[in-house]
């Protein structure tokens, strides 16, 4: 009986260390699987916040540069902003190589992530701010060249009132031509073949606004054929337009302001004229200020 009771105490003793051993067992088994599945948490945050971090650098970088080339102030500001970025991702580089624990580095690159997209934030509104300044001194400069033009146009049309104003002008033109007699003596002819001399009579009128001084005065006889005629001595005005052509006769005179009364003639010995009509011009300095018509029979 002894015996007996002695082998029952033994087996129940075995059995019990074997349930021990397998619940230990279990329970390492258990504890290594929590151990793995948190290991295997860790590093795929690890690996998201990575990701992240990248995706922010590059987009940071990207969405900055949009703004490039708007502005000279932009550009400096743009710099300034590739450069701290460039700072914060070398900072990042080096916490990845040298921080070995993945929930440590995780959670370190999740504060550079903040920190990163808090320093785009700030760009961003800096941007803002410089592109409405720039706009309103657009505006501005917009307004002030409009003005300016306004100015300018009163101003062209204010000189150009003052130049017609001042313009000289010819009146009372009386054209005569003349045949020379054996004396010398000139009496007047109305034919062509007869004429020696074509004379064109005027007042330069009185203006109290043009310039007093020396003054260039012009006579242009055109003949029928379209040709000036030459007098003894040549003369070439050049017109407003810039062109240079050939005078009949010119004479300078000392305008004062007043009225000044000037014959300019055509002689020539030989009887060498047309008959037909014959355009009277008359010039002062360089402006056409009488144009007439004179017939030759």
């Amino acid at each position: 009986m002894s015996e007996n009771k002695n082998n029952r105490s033994s087996m129940l003793l075995l059995l019990l260390l074997l349930i021990g051993s397998v619940g230990f067992n279990v329970y390492q088994f258990n504890n290594h699987n929590t151990t793995v599945v948190q290991y295997s948490n860790e590093v795929d945050s690890l690996i998201t916040v990575r990701i992240d971090v990248e995706r922010e650098l590059a987009s940071t970088e990207m969405e900055l540069e949009k703004y490039r080339g708007i502005a000279g102030n932009l550009d400096t500001l743009l710099n300034e902003a590739n450069g701290k970025i460039a700072e914060k991702e070398n900072k990042i580089r080096s916490l990845i190589a040298k921080e070995k624990n993945s929930a440590k580095l995780s959670k370190k690159l999740k504060a550079e992530l903040a920190e990163l997209k808090e320093l785009r934030d700030e760009f961003l509104d800096k941007i803002d701010v410089l592109m409405a300044e720039n706009k309103k001194l657009k505006e501005d400069n917009a307004q002030l060249n409009n003005a300016l033009g306004d100015v300018t146009q009163q101003k062209n049309m204010l000189e150009q009132k003052v130049t017609t104003a001042s313009q000289l002008k010819a009146e009372y033109v009386k054209v005569a031509s003349f045949k020379k007699k054996n004396s010398g003596k000139f009496v007047e002819s109305v034919l062509a073949k007869k004429t020696n001399k074509m004379e064109a009579c005027f007042t330069v009128m009185d203006n109290k606004v043009s310039v007093t001084g020396d003054k260039m005065v012009y006579l242009r006889i055109m003949a029928p054929n379209g040709k000036p005629l030459m007098g003894n001595t040549r003369a070439e005005l050049k017109t407003a337009e810039g062109e240079t052509v050939d005078a009949t006769a010119s004479q300078k005179i000392n305008y004062t302001g007043e009225k000044q009364n000037i014959c300019l003639n055509y002689e020539n010995d030989e009887r060498i004229l047309e008959g037909g009509t014959y355009t009277i011009e008359v010039f002062i300095e360089n402006t056409l200020v009488h144009s007439s018509s004179y017939v030759l029979r």
